[in-house]
């Protein structure tokens, strides 16, 4: 088993919905989305390899594709659902797409919030420009409370991330904190990204919406945002105020792109 997904609803019968989050986080990114999408979907938050309580299993391939393809397998042979909608952040946006081009007879729409792999090239270096705040993460989760209240300690966590950085819920700080620091998967899955980018296609009978906010400081469109890698049909919606983790900033519109790309409204 690679990944794992806790599973939401409030009617089994409901679209299932799989949500994949970014490198050095969990599912538990998505928790303020999920009251909500539960009125539309069976919500399935995965657990990408050595993030969350996923164990890392070594002989499973770590690079966006394979993830991707071992989500999809997960999906049916743990749950029974051959037929869902997908949505990620960051590293899991990459993975979402990819999940639409290893099966696009079962994935019938992606939502990618802020998706990687949409490079000019393909980062190379060795390692992750977030390993900083890994680093912050395995010291400050004994701590959180207090470093949560220290403004100048927060701006280091999180300004790099989005400028609404004061924002932030204790809550969500709290989680995210905990899975930077205990995700086993962080290297490994970095390592499997490192010299790609997204160049599998989808076919148009996919709806795909990519969402960026205009002050990504994580992925900066000078960098990554290159259109011409995007899938042709897709919709690219460029959200003002926003920064790299949308659900943080506007959970309840990122709730709306996720139900109208699902066409769930």
């Amino acid at each position: 088993m690679s990944a794992i997904a806790k599973v939401y609803t409030e009617d089994p019968a409901k679209p299932a919905l799989v949500l994949v989050h970014g490198l050095g986080s969990a599912g538990t990114i998505w928790k303020s989305l999920i009251p909500d999408l539960v009125n539309d979907f069976t919500v399935y938050a995965v657990d990408l390899p050595g993030h969350g309580d996923a164990p890392l299993l070594t002989e499973i391939g770590h690079e966006p594709q394979s993830l991707a393809r071992s989500i999809v397998e997960m999906m049916e042979r743990d749950h029974g659902v051959t037929e869902l909608h997908a949505a990620g952040n960051s590293l899991g946006g990459w993975i979402a797409l990819e999940m639409a081009a290893v099966a696009p007879d079962r994935v019938k729409s992606v939502t990618a919030l802020a998706p990687a792999g949409l490079w000019h090239e393909g980062p190379t270096q060795k390692l992750p420009p977030s390993l900083d705040s890994r680093i912050l993460a395995k010291i400050s989760q004994f701590f959180m409370p207090l470093a949560y209240h220290l403004p100048p300690l927060k701006a280091i966590g999180y300004k790099k991330i989005t400028h609404l950085w004061r924002d932030l819920s204790y809550e969500s700080c709290r989680d995210s904190v905990i899975a930077m620091a205990r995700s086993k998967g962080y290297m490994p899955l970095w390592n499997g990204l490192r010299g790609r980018r997204f160049e599998s296609h989808i076919p148009e009978n996919v709806e795909v919406a990519i969402i960026f906010g205009d002050t990504d400081l994580t992925l900066p469109e000078e960098v990554a945002q290159e259109r011409s890698v995007a899938p042709a049909h897709s919709k690219w919606i460029v959200v003002e105020n926003c920064a790299h983790v949308i659900m943080w900033n506007f959970p309840k519109i990122t709730v709306d792109f996720i139900r109208k790309t699902a066409g769930a409204y």
